[in-house]
């Protein structure tokens, strides 16, 4: 059974589909915030939650002077994304916990213990994620997961190692989630590719405390995603 969507979550979609429609085109400006409250009927503090996940997403920008503008037209596949059985989305939510938890520290581990052929390894990945992240549609969902997997590998902890792989179902599926939305969005994805290449950056230089914190940001932006698909 589903739980209840929150008011935020709903006005995000709402908006998304309005986008999508062309009742808001690229480079329009949306309604203020007093106007979206009264047309969704609500305060305008759920409106504002969900103006900040849009800009999260680069769908809207805020720009000088006031108002929030449609930055870049919608991929069609966006919206499909929302309609996710609550058993997953539960699932999901319990690996990202995991993930904000694991990651950094898996980060850390891997700057001070990664031998030159594991780490080659996470540059092949980001490489890999690079080239698929330049062509029409690509997500580099596949060579995302490895990238992290990699990183995983080069802690050289084995009870992490295995941990991993009984998850990398659900992990997949979490990196389809948030990858997706970055469809036709170049600016996003640059972003995507640069939180990973700041990763490895600081792995290759065997900063342990600079891995943890770039991994940290990067988790904080796929968090930003997931209030999308999940609720908090």
């Amino acid at each position: 059974m589903a739980k209840k969507e929150k008011i935020s979550q709903k006005i995000v979609r709402d908006v998304l589909a309005m986008i999508e429609e062309g009742r808001f085109p690229a480079g329009s400006k949306l309604p203020t915030e007093t106007e979206l409250a009264a047309h969704f009927g609500v305060s305008r503090l759920p409106v504002r939650e969900a103006l900040s996940v849009l800009q999260a997403m680069g769908i809207v920008s805020s720009q000088q002077g006031g108002g929030s503008y449609v930055e870049d037209a919608i991929p069609s596949s966006l919206l499909q994304h929302f309609q996710i059985q609550y058993a997953d989305a539960e699932s999901i939510r319990h690996l990202f916990e995991m993930r904000k938890i694991l990651e950094p520290e898996a980060a850390a581990l891997a700057a001070a213990r990664r031998t030159p052929e594991q780490l080659a390894s996470i540059r092949e990945a980001l490489k890999r994620m690079e080239d698929d992240l330049n062509t029409e549609g690509g997500t580099a969902q596949e060579a995302d997961f490895e990238f992290h997997r990699s990183i995983i590998a080069a802690t050289n902890n084995p009870i992490l190692i295995r941990m991993m792989e009984s998850l990398s179902s659900l992990y997949r599926k979490s990196l389809e989630i948030t990858l997706k939305q970055n469809i036709g969005l170049k600016r996003k994805k640059q972003v995507v590719y640069n939180e990973h290449e700041n990763i490895l950056l600081a792995i290759e230089a065997g900063e342990p405390e600079l891995a943890k914190v770039q991994s940290v940001i990067h988790v904080r932006n796929v968090e930003k995603k997931l209030f999308l698909f999940l609720e908090s």
